[in-house]
This record gives structure tokens, sequence and C-alpha cells, in this order.
């Protein structure tokens, strides 16, 4: 019995989806037509810092930023002036509440990107991976076959020199 469980805890922590594949592997499987490369960053990033040749932009979420009062948001503009300095992002970010709203839609994107395409894989990409590996879990959960790509867009697909443009 204790090793049935400790069987099923294992299982447990294990990742649904199929692994993670280097920048080069998933370009290749793109190239061979074995599977498509889902962007889901929010769409600010995949507009100004640029994406990889084919990447299909579908964010997992998107962050939107309530401003603060309006007495805060003067305030702060008051001390800049006053003070001939601009404040770093880190304290302008702190006139704004950030909030996360995630695309309900993804699923059935993804999925309806992958009948497009003819595909039965798909590769989730982010910035640097831990957003495309939960993107990847929540689509293996739905029983599709997804991929990681390990070190992201940045830290891997940049880095491996794989075509890449539109910032």
């Amino acid at each position: 019995m204790k090793l049935l469980l400790s069987l099923l805890a294992l299982f447990a922590f294990a990742n649904a989806y199929e692994g993670d594949l280097t920048a080069k592997e998933a370009y290749e499987m793109q190239k061979e037509g074995k599977a498509i490369i889902i962007d889901v960053r929010t769409t600010l990033e995949f507009l100004y810092t640029g994406h990889g040749e084919g990447f299909i932009n579908i964010p997992a979420y998107e962050w939107t930023y309530v401003p603060k009062s309006i007495e805060t948001r003067v305030q702060s503009a008051d001390y800049e002036v006053k003070n001939s300095k601009v404040k770093d992002h880190k304290s302008t970010m702190k006139l704004y509440h950030p909030k996360e709203v995630i695309n309900k839609n993804f699923v059935s994107e993804v999925m309806k990107a992958m009948k497009m395409q003819g595909v039965t894989n798909v590769i989730l990409v982010c910035r640097s991976g831990p957003r495309s590996s939960a993107a990847a879990e929540t689509l293996a959960k739905e029983g599709i076959t997804a991929y990681n790509m390990e070190d992201g867009f940045i830290y891997g697909w940049t880095k491996e020199d794989l075509p890449w443009g539109g910032q």
C-alpha cells in the first residue's frame, strides 16, 4: 500500500506536458511541420521585444495597471520636478495596482491554431520559460500534446541565433 501511495505521489509532481525542448529542437519541429510555436507572452512583449520566426502570439494572460489616485500621481510628478530627477521604473510602478487578467480563450485559441495549421503538437514559449511551462501544463491537462521551449525567447531562441525580429 505504501508503495502504491509513493508512486501516486511521484506522478502527481511530474509534468503533465511532454517535456522541454531546446530552441533548436523547437525550430526544427516547426520547420518540419510537426508543431506550431505559440508565444504566450503579453501582446506588448510580443510587439515591442520581438518574436521568433513563425511564432503565433496567444497570450496566456495580460496585465492591466489600474492607476492609484490622481493626487498620488500629481504628488509623484511634483516630486520629480522639485528634485530634477525622474523616478526609476520600480518607483513609477508604485503608482499603479497591477492586475493579471487570464485569457479565458487560451485553450480554444491554441486548438484552433493547431487545426488551422494541421498539427497535433504545440510548443509554448515565453520570455524565459516559466510562463510557457505553466501554459504547457494547462494544455496537457486538456489532452493536447504540448512542449515547453526551455530558456524561452530571450535566453533560448535569440541566444541560439535563430531567426527573429518584429521589435
